[in-house]
């Protein structure tokens, strides 16, 4: 239960920073605080889940790019009561990702039968462009700040919860919509879209992303045996004697 708590910090942490941007802004328009907010749950939400199911390095990972997030909104946000209750929590999450009832639950080495890298990353790096969008994209317009951001949310999720239309939503519709959008976003907000939209695809592209979500198949067969030559166990589970008989 401890080690729970520990691991659930960064969520706690990044719903303080929605509170306090909720009542203060502190200069970002409502489209990049809806899109921060979104971003900041999204990625401590998965990190949390992620670290206290499947102990996941990339997990932790993703915990610690959404605590610097929370250390970039601090740097923008105007002090006050709230600020340094959400700093404080912060610090809190930061330290307890280094403490053993976090890295003791999470698995030293990849896990054998677990997908492949570039099929994790895929889904992560998309889950980090609400932010990165809300952040940058000041200047940019609302509407297409909210479609690149919320877009890149749902084909995360399709990938990840391999829904039909997930593989083309990572390697085409999710990088075109992030590309296309690039120009509207001005220049800093444009330049990050854009580059999402490229590691997406050059990501998705792999042969491994395609094959976490379209696991090859073989049509198996089967071959009948004399039943003497079938081991005694299986005879006497199958309640058959020597001869093929049933007894």
């Amino acid at each position: 239960m401890k080690s729970t708590s520990l691991t659930s910090t960064p969520l706690i942490a990044a719903t303080a920073w929605i509170v306090a941007l909720i009542v203060d802004p502190g200069g970002f328009e409502p489209a990049s605080v809806l899109l921060i907010g979104l971003g900041l749950l999204a990625m401590a939400t998965v990190a949390v889940v992620g670290m206290v199911l499947s102990g996941g390095r990339w997990a932790r990972r993703l915990a610690l790019f959404a605590i610097v997030a929370m250390v970039l909104v601090a740097t923008i946000r105007p002090i006050d009561p709230i600020w340094f209750v959400a700093v404080a929590l912060t610090a809190v999450s930061l330290a307890s990702m280094f403490l053993p009832g976090v890295t003791d639950r999470l698995r030293k080495l990849p896990s054998s039968s677990g997908p492949p890298p570039r099929s994790v990353l895929t889904p992560t790096v998309l889950l980090t462009v609400p932010f990165a969008v809300g952040f940058t994209a000041v200047d940019g317009e609302p509407w297409a700040m909210i479609v690149v951001g919320v877009t890149a949310l749902v084909a995360s999720f399709l990938y990840a919860r391999v829904v039909p239309g997930g593989l083309l939503a990572v390697r085409i519709v999710w990088p075109a919509i992030a590309l296309g959008l690039a120009p509207l976003l001005g220049f800093v907000g444009g330049a990050v879209s854009a580059l999402l939209g490229l590691v997406v695809a050059g990501l998705s592209w792999h042969p491994s992303v395609k094959v976490a979500f379209h696991p090859p198949t073989e049509a198996g067969s089967t071959y009948p045996i004399p039943p003497e030559l079938t081991p005694k166990e299986v005879l006497d589970a199958a309640q058959i004697d020597e001869r093929g008989n049933p007894q």
